[in-house]
């Protein structure tokens, strides 16, 4: 830190840098291993960070260096001191309440970690109920499989001493409220959009608008969908069940006799065809290969993390990705994913303050990794890294841009089921109702009919991101919407992304490089010339 910082930023870096990078660590051996002994590391090491956070004589000396209301930070100090005060506001809560936090979070994450379905009599992972969901042709096997993943809702941990999943989300949301109280706010879904430069209105008033701009192409799409899916079924349109729509909470497009490019990779080396990618762009992979932890384990005996995620230990020098990866084109397209936030942390100049040496915002790194990876649809990348044949290539890239719509439109419809319920879940965490109310969502946003009339289970638990990675599930929307906005522009500069290392060298230098250095909003103004604007994004769906 520069010695001219004000003497509070060293002060807490001094203090929180070792134990961040010690939580980091812990919480990575947690998640490849399942181990009990990281599950009490990480939630001890949990507690003495956010201690560091909660300290209110620390607060105190921010809350007077900060600007109000914060303009436009006009110098580095400025804006670390912008961020470390939302970050220790978001902490002002008292010891019982962060310990409790801790406890429940690091309990319920690896309850998720090792539960493996059960499925025709074996335990099964992800994978295979995935494959299932996204392959099978009979409605009583894809049923089986899709009520299989439900089963972690009513998981009590490997001994059964815990209370059920949806309970212990239901519990914790209860204390994660408790702490935002203490802070000041109604409930934590609020504090966190107003502490994380979103904002509860504005969120609630963006997602209203493109929940109108996709209304009537996804009830176009979903009409075309629904006969394809009952053709492929063997059965009527109103039969359809939320098993039908290839994954489990329909969140993409299923296949429906569409494009299919698995056969593109089966037999395939995913994490080459991935470096061969980045190469393409000018950007080196293989610093992050080294530390990453790519393939599943075991199904019988593992307890990895069957999800993926990327992790910044210490940016830009070490940064990790775990994975689950299979030959398929779900695995390919998280790969490419994963390494463009890969690549995002470690593209951050080391000369960047400590509290700077991050994301702009999780939605500029959500942008990133949603850009690379729709390189599979890029005929340039389906010639130079997949090998396949220029005129099939073409052929892909052509009906690439109506699926890349439909995922699209389909992928906005689902958020705003997620979002919308996470908020009443909230606001609310006590109401047996919400069982309910999840289903009315999914009717509502996405018109798939609830397994029974009068259907009422907790479904909503066996979604991660509700237990540990909570007010986070907008990111990936607004991802989609600077995203689209930003690759506008680089087009407009440089051409096609796909491959290109001018694009890549403009990422690197005018996004990567900075950091938290400036707001969101700001970025993206530098980036493209013009504030947020939401039509690149509309624009995908109107295609479908």
């Amino acid at each position: 830190m520069p010695a001219d910082a004000p003497p509070i930023l060293r002060e807490v870096e001094r203090r929180v840098q070792p134990l961040e990078k010690a939580l980091a660590i812990a919480h990575w051996n947690l998640e490849t291993t399942g181990d009990d002994r990281y599950v009490q590391e990480s939630e001890a090491l949990r507690v003495k960070v956010a201690e560091q956070y909660a300290d209110r004589n620390v607060f105190k000396k921010l809350g007077a260096l900060r600007v109000k209301p914060p303009p436009q930070p006009s110098t580095e100090a400025e804006r670390q001191i912008d961020v470390l005060y939302r970050h220790c506001a978001s902490h002002q809560m008292s010891p019982a309440t962060i310990e409790e936090l801790a406890r429940r979070s690091v309990q319920l994450e690896a309850c998720f970690n090792r539960f493996r379905a059960l499925l025709a009599g074996r335990r099964v992972a992800d994978n295979e109920i995935d494959q299932c969901l996204a392959n099978e042709t009979s409605s009583g096997r894809v049923e089986a499989a899709w009520r299989a993943s439900k089963d972690i809702v009513h998981f009590r941990g490997e001994e059964d001493r815990l209370p059920p999943v949806h309970q212990q989300i239901r519990e914790l949301v209860q204390v994660r409220n408790r702490g935002a109280r203490e802070v000041g706010f109604h409930d934590y879904y609020q504090m966190s959009m107003e502490l994380d430069e979103l904002g509860l209105d504005w969120l609630f008033q963006t997602l209203g608008v493109l929940a109108d701009a996709s209304e009537e192409p996804f009830r176009k799409y979903k009409e075309g969908l629904d006969s394809s899916l009952a053709r492929k079924f063997g059965c009527r349109v109103e039969d359809l069940r939320p098993w039908h729509y290839g994954d489990r909470f329909f969140q993409s497009p299923p296949k429906a006799g569409k494009l299919d490019l698995d056969p593109l990779f089966q037999g395939r080396d995913v994490v080459a065809l991935t470096t061969r990618t980045f190469d393409g762009l000018g950007l080196d992979i293989r610093p992050i290969l080294a530390r990453s932890d790519l393939y599943p384990g075991d199904p019988a005996t593992s307890k990895k993390c069957q999800h993926a995620f990327c992790t910044a230990i210490e940016p830009p020098g070490d940064v990790r990705i775990l994975c689950n990866i299979m030959d398929n084109e779900r695995w390919m397209s998280t790969t490419l994913h994963e390494f463009g936030h890969g690549v995002d942390s470690a593209g951050l100049s080391p000369d960047l303050p400590y509290f700077l040496k991050t994301h702009a915002h999780t939605l500029t790194t959500e942008a990133i990794a949603l850009m690379m990876e729709r390189h599979r649809f890029h005929a340039s990348w389906l010639v130079e890294v997949a090998g396949v044949p220029a005129e099939r290539a073409r052929d892909i890239e052509a009906r690439g841009r109506a699926e890349l719509a439909a995922k699209h439109i389909v992928f906005t419809r689902w958020v705003l089921v997620m979002c919308h319920f996470e908020r009443a879940l909230y606001e609310r965490p006590e109401d047996p109702g919400l069982d309910g109310y999840w289903w009315d969502l999914v009717e509502r946003y996405q018109g798939v009919a609830r397994p029974a009339p009068g259907h009422r289970q907790p479904d909503w638990a066996s979604k991660i991101h509700l237990a540990g990675a909570p007010a986070y599930y907008q990111n990936y929307l607004l991802g989609e919407v600077f995203g689209a906005q930003l690759e506008e522009a680089i087009e407009s500069r440089f051409g096609p992304l796909a491959l290109n290392p001018k694009a890549g060298e403009f990422l690197a230098r005018e996004m990567f490089a900075h950091g938290a250095r400036w707001p969101w909003r700001e970025l993206l103004r530098r980036l493209t010339g013009r504030d947020l604007t939401l039509e690149p994004f509309v624009a995908r769906g109107r295609s479908v």
